[in-house]
């Protein structure tokens, strides 16, 4: 068994093809059956089910994934714990985040991390938090962050940033009242409310609010769904309605003077913003470097 061939055969999972797997690899489509052809002879199994359009991973290629992606992290792990002295660390990290993370707090950690470590490579992908819980059981991402936390214990979920839900209004809509939660309750309850769509961080915190408050979801005057933070607020700098958003997702819009915002004086509208990943997840010196660098940048935001 060879590390090539382990790298092909995770390549492949992760793609579900031969010819784009060897494309990646810059390798021939021949070259690389060769590769999957030695390494099931080598297990004893087959791996991979081949159909014309995809390839399937058989029942052991399945459970043989993650070894293989661990016998591949421990690879990078020794050889970066070799490399320590010349400082040079490289690698690919792919994350996996909701919105808020995703658009208003990674860049800005991911922006600094590269200055310090700039042979590091990120991939960074978009979905909402329920969603990123369930594509990491997959394996197919190195590391999640999200605006919500997961009861499932499979997870190791470390919090990073504290984060704040404000009411945004268009910039000609004025809020006289308290910053007193049942008297926003009655502000929001009069007028046009933008909606985000369920399975988000901030959808389940925005609830839970109204909730506590007596008021009902079913009851809001709620004019659009969005899928995104950045939708909701040019919606509602277009003066379609109300929304609770992240803070940090609205500060230049404040500066600028494009919304109001207000802040509520409510717990169930502060949240962690959490680093998430499969507690059976050996990270590569990559990522893990990435993790440690992310938790102390996010102390001093």
């Amino acid at each position: 068994m060879e590390f090539k061939q382990l790298e092909a055969f995770v390549q492949i999972s992760k793609l579900q093809s031969f010819s784009k797997a060897s494309e990646s690899l810059f390798l021939t489509q021949p070259a690389l059956s060769s590769q999957i052809n030695a390494l099931e002879k080598d297990i004893g199994t087959q791996l991979f089910i081949r159909s014309t359009k995809k390839v399937f991973p058989t029942k052991a290629g399945i459970d043989f994934y993650e070894y293989a992606q661990k016998m591949l992290a421990l690879r990078d792990q020794s050889l970066y714990e070799m490399s320590k002295f010349s400082r040079e660390c490289t690698g690919e990290v792919n994350i996996l985040a909701s919105s808020v993370p995703a658009q208003y707090i990674l860049p800005q950690v991911i922006a600094d991390f590269n200055k310090e470590y700039p042979n590091i490579v990120f991939h960074l992908y978009q979905k909402d938090s329920g969603e990123v819980f369930e594509e990491l059981i997959k394996y197919q991402y190195d590391i999640g962050f999200v605006g919500t936390e997961n009861e499932n214990n499979r997870y190791t979920q470390t919090p990073l940033y504290k984060d704040q839900l404000v009411l945004i209004l268009p910039i000609e809509m004025k809020y006289d009242g308290s910053r007193n939660a049942d008297d926003v309750i009655r502000f929001i309850a009069e007028k046009n409310f933008i909606m985000r769509e369920g399975g988000s961080g901030t959808r389940t915190e925005m609830e839970a609010f109204f909730i506590r408050h007596g008021l009902s979801v079913k009851d809001l005057k709620t004019i659009a769904y969005f899928s995104n933070t950045q939708g909701i607020i040019e919606a509602v700098v277009q003066g379609m309605g109300i929304s609770f958003v992240s803070k940090a997702a609205v500060q230049i819009y404040n500066q600028l003077k494009l919304i109001n915002v207000v802040e509520v004086e409510s717990e169930l509208l502060s949240r962690n913003i959490f680093c998430v990943q499969k507690k059976d997840m050996i990270l590569t010196p990559a990522q893990e470097l990435f993790v440690n660098f992310a938790k102390k940048y996010c102390q001093n935001i």
